[in-house]
């Protein structure tokens, strides 16, 4: 796996090499043999950038993943590992959707903050007194207030819109007061986007913070989805060809266009059709129960999150490239 991700950033490196010397102004990267070595230069270089700054990521599980890839990544520029922690002691759940990790030595922090839809979720009465979810489309999430802080700001939201309630639209999307009966999830996803890109045009200063969104990353479930035994077990290789490398949803087309008319600049990691190719890197059976030592689902796989080292790393070191990319337009 060490190696799998040496050969990445040795592409990273070759493909950036004019970016990052102007960057780090004609300063040498001595570089030893071993993987240790260039992963080290590299990811103490992200460090440096992120000194003193917020980075934060907002939305569902997936920039969880994301999160999980980032800390993992700069970790091994730390020569004392001791020097990053969860600044109030939580370990990383599904549970809890809030968490900030400090590298003392850079005073930075890594932050992710869980927000499925970028709106906000609620809950109505119906009218046998059951409570039923709602989305209200025009209503910034609850979280936002936390986002304003950031330095940096990695967004993204899609899987949930895909789930039951999301899709079918009934008695579930809100505008203002009014519940809509039925509402076509594809427009709501439109309206909700508009929404979060008014947030950032009226709260964001861009000569101050950096805004990214990152796209669609694709699922590779067979034979059914999440909820209905779909599968992804005994994958070993890529796909190399077939109708999925040329799939974009529409998800990804209604992204270009918000951002595309918004003020302030954002920055879209367009992911989607990179993770088109990696039918082989989801956590599949592992993951849920411990059997013989090894945590095993036999209910459910999980076809749609990505394993640690893997794809979620490109993500990363795209964020890092911006960053690079940002100082060498600067000088």
């Amino acid at each position: 796996m060490k190696n799998i991700r040496f050969m990445k950033l040795v592409l990273v490196l070759m493909l950036m090499r004019p970016l990052i010397a102007k960057a780090m102004e004609g300063k040498i990267l001595i570089i030893l043999n071993g993987v240790g070595s260039l992963m080290i230069v590299i990811f103490q270089d992200f460090l440096t950038r992120l000194r003193g700054k917020r980075l934060m990521l907002v939305g569902d599980s997936m920039n969880r993943n994301q999160f999980e890839s980032m800390l993992c990544l700069l970790r091994e520029g730390l020569p004392d590992k001791s020097k990053m922690f969860e600044i109030h002691g939580n370990k990383i759940t599904k549970g809890r959707g809030y968490y900030v990790f400090r590298f003392v030595d850079y005073e930075c922090t890594v932050e992710f903050v869980r927000s499925h839809f970028l709106v906000k979720e609620g809950l109505r009465i119906n009218g046998q007194g059951r409570s039923n979810p709602t989305l209200s489309i025009d209503v910034i999430d609850k979280t936002a207030g936390r986002w304003k802080s950031a330095d940096i700001l990695v967004f993204n939201t899609g899987h949930w819109w895909a789930h039951g309630k999301t899709s079918r639209g009934k008695n579930y999307y809100k505008e203002g007061d009014y519940l809509y009966p039925k509402f076509d999830a594809v427009e709501a996803y439109r309206r909700a986007l508009k929404t979060w890109a008014k947030w950032i045009d009226q709260n964001v200063d861009p000569k101050k913070q950096l805004v990214l969104y990152r796209g669609y990353s694709s699922a590779h479930f067979r034979g059914g989805d999440w909820d209905s035994g779909g599968t992804c077990n005994g994958e070993t290789a890529p796909v190399l060809s077939g109708a999925i490398l040329n799939n974009y949803p529409v998800k990804m087309k209604i992204v270009e266009e918000v951002i595309q008319e918004m003020k302030n600049p954002v920055t879209l990691l367009n992911v989607t059709r990179l993770t088109n190719f990696r039918k082989d890197g989801h956590p599949s059976i592992f993951g849920k129960n411990v059997t013989a030592g090894i945590k095993v689902s036999t209910r459910r796989q999980d076809c749609s999150h990505w394993c640690l080292p893997g794809v979620p790393d490109a993500w990363n070191e795209l964020i890092y490239a911006n960053l690079v990319q940002q100082t060498v337009s600067k000088s």
